[in-house]
């Protein structure tokens, strides 16, 4: 029999989960270290990653393929590589070596090149951000250091003191504006471009462990070790919504690009899917016996999701087109008989038929019929070819 959970467009999501399915996973190291950070290209054709040592790694694998297109081994002198990212307009590539060390590569060649090695005085570094003008690179090290450097010339622009000890994650907001900082002094801290305090957020009670904002620049999403997620009003600097639900650290956040959702990345090996606004859980998912999941990362075309574990193991996901879907409570009122059903389910609703579309998803959020291939007639819908199970119909009114 086929069951059938209701809804309109914009819709309030029940309890169900939508699942993401596995484009392809790869290898993140040649002897399996694991993986540190991930990224995507800014036209959401590529994702590097990098993983710890010895050989460190970084590579560049292409979304659609999976194919490795890059595969560049640390040199024996440095240690693991804790951070790595795109510039948007994807000329360059840096990252962030253990013992603070820059690495500058340039990503207009054929294959990416090393343009500079920058040192930044400090024991450690943790966290990496190209600011969206190209220009600058900020970056997260230990001594309580946010250093800011000039990309082309490789020179100190700012030399910031910015928390008591490791400055374990740093972002730019997509303005430019703001750069945020996270420390293992359990502080979540917003400067201006320049490396000037606007102000101070506290609430966690451990390591931040992840920042980010985003992307109409009103919101910064915050991650820790307390295994929680905290959601502040830049502005203000307001706590708005505190999101608990994972079991352990709290490793990783990315933001969707259209600003609704946040996935998180945990040790508890799941990653999840909320709803920024009010906190309400999406989706679980990942890969079993994982082990820690240490680093996430959404696509600017927000459609997939990749994922770095403790095992090395380099995960694209898809995102079911059902999480795309606004949430609203529903305000119409429909009955739908019979359910559990056959072959046939009929709609007693108000609306006009002729003038409404209609798409039926299954539990995974794919897509198993659609309004060109319902067949509509006061109300009636032939399911008679999709299989017994449990399905979502989204009603979209004209």
């Amino acid at each position: 029999m086929k069951y059938f959970v209701l809804f309109f467009l914009p819709i309030c999501y029940t309890q169900f989960g939508f699942c993401q399915s596995i484009d392809w996973m790869k290898k993140a190291n040649p002897t399996n270290l694991s993986i540190n950070s991930v990224a995507f290209s800014n036209n959401g054709q590529k994702v590097i990653s990098g993983t710890n040592c010895h050989p460190a790694s970084i590579r560049v694998h292409e979304v659609n393929s999976g194919t490795l297109s890059w595969d560049y081994i640390v040199d024996s002198n440095y240690m693991c590589i804790m951070g790595v990212t795109f510039s948007s307009n994807s000329n360059y590539i840096a990252a962030i070596e253990e013992f603070g060390n820059i690495f500058i590569f340039d990503n207009t060649t054929a294959v990416p090149t090393l343009y500079h090695t920058i040192n930044t005085g400090t024991s450690y570094g943790f966290s990496t951000a190209i600011s969206p003008s190209n220009m600058h690179i900020a970056v997260g090290c230990s001594n309580g250091k946010l250093k800011i450097y000039n990309i082309a010339s490789g020179s100190n622009i700012a030399n910031v003191n910015a928390h008591t000890s490791w400055v374990t994650s740093v972002a730019y907001s997509a303005d430019g504006k703001f750069i945020a900082t996270g420390g293992n002094d359990d502080k979540v801290k917003i400067w201006d471009s320049l490396g000037n305090l606007v102000r101070t957020l506290n609430g966690h009670s451990n390591d931040i462990t992840s920042v980010k904002f985003s992307p109409n620049n009103q919101l910064l999403a915050s991650a820790s070790k307390d295994d929680l997620i905290k959601i502040w009003d830049v502005n203000s600097g307001a706590l708005l919504k505190t999101i608990s639900g994972h079991s352990n650290d709290v490793n990783c956040i990315d933001i969707s690009p259209d600003g609704n959702k946040i996935v998180s990345a945990s040790s508890d090996s799941t990653c999840k899917i909320w709803n920024i606004n009010t906190g309400n859980l999406l989706s679980t998912f990942g890969v079993k016996d994982s082990g820690v999941i240490n680093a996430v990362a959404w696509s600017p075309l927000g459609n997939k999701i990749v994922t770095g574990n403790s095992l090395s193991d380099l995960v694209l996901w898809s995102i079911p087109n059902a999480l795309f879907v606004q949430e609203k409570p529903t305000v119409s009122t429909l009955k739908l008989f019979p359910n559990p059903a056959k072959d046939f389910i009929y709609l007693d609703h108000s609306l006009n038929v002729p003038n409404t579309k209609f798409n039926i998803y299954n539990n995974c959020g794919k897509v198993v019929l659609s309004n060109k291939e319902l067949q509509s007639l006061n109300g009636k819908l032939d399911i008679s070819c999709i299989s017994d199970g449990i399905y979502y119909l989204e009603i979209i009114e004209q």
